[in-house]
């Protein structure tokens, strides 16, 4: 038997109340009323077309005609480089010109002018540099070494493919065969942009003001031989450029900040001048390099990740932050390059975590972290990794040519679980420095069988650097009237280390056999402090003919 269920007198009054007035003519009429407006108002907006863009300045690469049959990746389909150029050749008529890319495009060089914005819609859209182009993929219309004739220049997303294979490494014509060549730019934006098998550089600017690249993805799947694929390579003259978050891979240097590369020597006669030559055509520039921002650099398998290169031409105020991956052989060298030179004002890296890793790339010297060379002022490292090492590189290598004022290395964390460890430093001083401040120090050597090796160490070693010199003896020349080259370079094989200011403080290191393993030259005054070390670890060293002047608050726990 069912329960009988209670019924509310007064619901069922107002249930019958609400379906009277749904159901009264006026309700009914009004609801019609309200269908019918909304019909009316739908038809008129299917009725509008959905008509493209008048706007000349915009141009759809699909729209104009281009076959878009092409592979970011594979490249083929229908060259298209006599239309696409057409289009960007409307630039200087109108006075700014945006093309958007809707698909893959094959072409065999692109010239882009002034107030021109080339816009992909993802990185499966973009150009395809097409077999033996033996150019660039994008260069600026009127390239110069002085004046900054192209301005306002935006890349947006998309896959610049340089098909690295099939081209030439260099032509008298146009130098290096890059993805990018800008010579006399400002106001240039990367963004979004992944560039891929460039025959030498990805990126190649020279004479430039203002420029800035955030999300920079470089690739590399060919590697040819005498390869130079950089990922972006800065020659001077410039002044304010921002690097934020490139990844990737490069065979030669990530990034390059080559101020006056080997397209500048000195005459005979002493003077600093620019000598264009198949490498470096006479648009590409050299000079004064200031106000550089990079932060966030992410390698994979890199062969080098960051070189400086100053010969005479000024760089100052640089700033590099966050670097971090794995390389091969070089983490950051810093050098006039075969000459006596440099011009380095004030020069930062903090929070650096690079890790070696794979086979050597290249053996014409000994691998390191941190390679100092030639004349600077002011050089800071914050907090340096070596997480893991799998050889005895050294972190810091200070060379024999180096003359530098002050060098604060703040922040040195080393952790090597290695059992087998060899003799050298991880600090390699054998130049000439005014201040070295080694401060915040951490070394743990876990599995050591026994202590090895120095945090500090001079020696007149040079082994690697007459190697150097060897491998280059057409370059290195000794002195003599007229002759180019590095004769300077002769006197270093024998030149001896001079620090007239070392303070070492706040150490804690396990696995080392000395703090200070000074072999060879003059330490004018040394100021230790606050070093935690084990019994088995011998505070200073000093070889024979090494000369320590003062010795001031030594302290060990």
């Amino acid at each position: 038997m069912k329960p009988l269920l209670y019924r509310n007198p007064f619901h069922d009054k107002k249930m019958r109340d609400k379906n009277m007035k749904t159901r009264s003519p006026f309700f009914c009429l009004q609801s019609f009323c309200r269908l019918l407006l909304a019909a009316l108002l739908l038809a008129s907006l299917t009725a509008l077309p959905a008509a493209p863009s008048k706007d000349a300045h915009i141009v759809t690469a699909s729209e104009a005609g281009a076959k878009l049959d092409s592979d970011v990746t594979k490249g083929g389909g229908t060259d298209d480089t006599a239309l696409i150029q057409s289009i960007l050749d409307r630039a200087p008529k109108l006075g700014s010109l945006k093309l958007i890319v809707d698909g893959a495009i094959l072409v065999q060089g692109l010239t882009v002018h002034s107030n021109t914005t080339i816009e992909c819609l993802n990185r499966a859209c973009g150009f395809y540099l097409a077999d033996n182009s033996n150019r660039p993929l994008i260069a600026n219309a009127t390239p110069q070494a002085e004046g900054r004739a192209d301005h306002n220049l935006s890349f947006l997303g998309g896959t610049y493919n340089g098909n690295a294979e099939h081209q030439e490494h260099s032509t008298k014509e146009h130098g290096w065969t890059t993805a990018y060549a800008l010579h006399g730019v400002e106001q240039v934006l990367f963004r979004d942009v992944s560039i891929t098998n460039s025959r030498t550089f990805a990126v190649y600017l020279t004479n430039w003001r203002r420029v800035v690249f955030e999300n920079i993805y470089i690739n590399l799947d060919h590697i040819p031989k005498q390869s130079n694929q950089d990922g972006i390579h800065i020659q001077g003259p410039g002044e304010f450029l921002s690097i934020r978050n490139v990844q990737g891979r490069a065979w030669d240097d990530m990034i390059a900040l080559n101020i006056d590369d080997l397209g500048s020597d000195w005459t005979s006669e002493g003077k600093f001048v620019r000598t264009p030559g198949k490498l470096f055509p006479p648009y590409s520039g050299n000079g004064t390099v200031t106000d550089v921002d990079i932060d966030g650099v992410q390698v994979d398998d890199c062969a080098q990740v960051i070189r400086i290169l100053s010969r005479a031409s000024r760089l100052d105020r640089v700033s590099i932050r966050n670097v971090k991956g794995t390389y091969r052989d070089f983490g950051v060298w810093i050098t006039p390059y075969l000459r006596e030179g440099g011009n380095i004002g004030r020069l930062e890296f903090e929070n650096i975590d690079l890790r070696p890793a794979g086979q050597r790339a290249y053996d014409y010297v000994p691998a390191f972290l941190f390679w100092f060379a030639g004349k600077m002022e002011q050089v800071t490292l914050k907090n340096i990794s070596s997480h893991a090492p799998i050889d005895d590189r050294p972190l810091v290598w200070i060379q024999p040519d180096a003359k530098i004022d002050r060098l604060r290395i703040d922040g040195l964390n080393v952790y090597d679980p290695r059992k087998e460890i060899g003799h050298t430093p991880l600090i390699r001083a054998d130049g000439r420095i005014a201040l070295l401040q080694v401060r915040d120090v951490v070394v743990q050597r876990p599995q050591a069988t026994a202590p090895a090796g120095s945090l500090i160490g001079t020696s007149m070693d040079r082994s690697a650097l007459k190697s150097f010199m060897d491998a280059r003896a057409g370059i290195v020349a000794p002195p003599g009237k007229g002759r180019r080259g590095w004769p300077e370079g002769v006197g270093y094989l024998t030149s001896k280390p001079q620090i007239q200011r070392l303070q070492i403080s706040d150490v804690v290191a396990d696995g080392l056999e000395h703090i200070l393993d000074h072999q060879a030259g003059t330490i004018e005054a040394l100021d230790l402090r606050d070093l935690s070390i084990p019994a088995t670890t011998k505070a200073v060293h000093q070889g024979g003919a090494a000369k320590i002047t003062k010795t001031q608050g030594a302290s060990a726990k």
